[in-house]
């Protein structure tokens, strides 16, 4: 069963959240409730023991290799704590980061070697799949057999803890039950949001939240699980409905027009949704997982874009990809020391992960490479500007830039979408 997808799986998780308002009416919701009410909420999506789902075999399928691997990361970050305290040398660290990365880097390059992953459909995301008419479906066997819904998200969580560990963010002796917390944490498992090791962390040693202390995250939780209602199920079933799905019936230049936009829309609401509903369910459980996304469509550029869009993703690359980059440029000297060729390549190097991280299916490649490229282009406009004065500034520049940024952001989810390469 997916998380937040139908109303089944809403009525299921009134049972978890009216335990844990009781829990923490009474300063019970401690460390292993987190930890035990994420294992069991896993239990019941994949193992589905009321037949909710299409395919139970295939559920059970991913639990064990969820357990498998969630298993094997628990181990990989405590074994790297442990060589840490005595060795402090690059060698272990890339190991591990090898070793956590190993099973998406198969579950995505072993079908398209393979030759029977066709092109992802025009209104894949990240959270599932919408099939429209005329447009192919992805090929699910081998994810069904190898893999499990959130492996995406999972391996960025392991990279985050061994990263921290790594720069001394997180010292001392590690709570095995602590990791499991975090790379298990149900709410948010599927489709994100992308919490930091050291946040949750911080987030656990707060609890509990006692006697009518922990009324406000309830009443917190309630408002953002409502506004996840509101995006998900009405907003974006209402593009889905009367916009995306008709215009994916036509052809031309005016139809792509018309789905690049509705595509758009449809994406943001259907994506913020789960994510309102990750946090909602997040405070029930005492743990303030961050926002994801912030007006973005109100960006004036896309550097603002990209502070406002799938934040937590941005910003994991942000620290753990580009900075990195940046410092090993600058320590070594790459580009002659041309810090503005190293920024460039930089981002490109950087969104084109993202895109990759997404699917190495072409529209995902090209699609983090476009973002890529907007990124260097602004930075050059913006520096032409600064020398030249010519583009306006004020309230009408900031009026234009929102313009233009809203329309090249929603051409590259044309191209994520698929819709060119149907």
């Amino acid at each position: 069963m997916t998380p937040y997808v139908d109303l089944h799986y809403f009525l299921f998780l009134l049972y978890p959240l009216a335990a844990l308002v009781v829990l923490a009416l009474f300063g019970l919701l401690r460390r292993p409730v987190v930890l035990l009410v994420s294992i069991a909420m896993l239990l019941f999506q994949y193992g589905d023991p009321l037949g909710l789902s299409e395919s139970t075999v295939a559920g059970l399928g991913q639990l064990g290799f969820l357990v498998v691997y969630a298993t094997g990361s628990v181990a990989i970050v405590l074994a790297y704590a442990a060589i840490r305290r005595r060795h402090a040398g690059g060698a272990p660290f890339y190991a591990a980061i090898a070793l956590a990365l190993a099973p998406l880097v198969i579950l995505k390059v072993y079908p398209l070697l393979h030759g029977f992953l066709l092109a992802a459909p025009a209104s894949t995301t990240s959270n599932g799949t919408v099939v429209l008419p005329g447009v192919p479906a992805v090929t699910t066997g081998f994810f069904d057999a190898f893999g499990f819904l959130g492996i995406s998200y999972m391996t960025l969580r392991v990279i985050d803890a061994i990263i921290v560990l790594h720069d001394g963010v997180v010292t001392g002796i590690l709570r095995p039950a602590d990791v499991a917390s975090y790379l298990l944490f149900a709410p948010t498992i599927s489709a994100g949001p992308i919490d930091r090791f050291h946040h949750f962390t911080t987030s656990l040693d707060a609890l509990p939240p006692r006697g009518w202390n922990a009324v406000g995250n309830v009443d917190a939780g309630i408002q953002r699980i409502a506004q996840g209602f509101l995006y998900k199920f009405i907003i974006a079933s209402l593009i889905y409905q009367q916009w995306l799905t008709p215009a994916a019936r036509h052809h031309g230049l005016f139809s792509s027009i018309s789905y690049m936009y509705a595509f758009s829309m449809y994406l943001f609401f259907d994506f913020a949704g789960y994510s309102a509903f990750a946090i909602g369910v997040g405070h029930f459980l005492g743990v303030r997982v961050p926002e994801n996304f912030n007006a973005p469509f109100l960006s004036r550029n896309f550097r603002e874009m990209w502070d406002r869009w799938h934040i937590t993703l941005s910003w994991w690359l942000r620290d753990h990809v580009y900075m990195r980059f940046m410092l090993t440029a600058a320590r070594h000297k790459w580009f002659g020391g041309n810090r503005q060729r190293a920024h460039h390549i930089g981002l490109l190097l950087t969104m084109g992960l993202m895109g990759c991280w997404h699917g190495l299916q072409p529209q995902y490649v090209l699609y983090g490479l476009y973002q890529g490229t907007m990124l260097v282009a602004y930075d050059v406009v913006e520096r032409w500007n600064k020398r030249r004065r010519v583009l306006p500034e004020g309230r009408l520049g900031d009026v234009l830039g929102v313009i233009l940024t809203f329309n090249l952001f929603c051409f590259g989810l044309l191209i994520f979408s698929g819709w060119l390469f149907r």
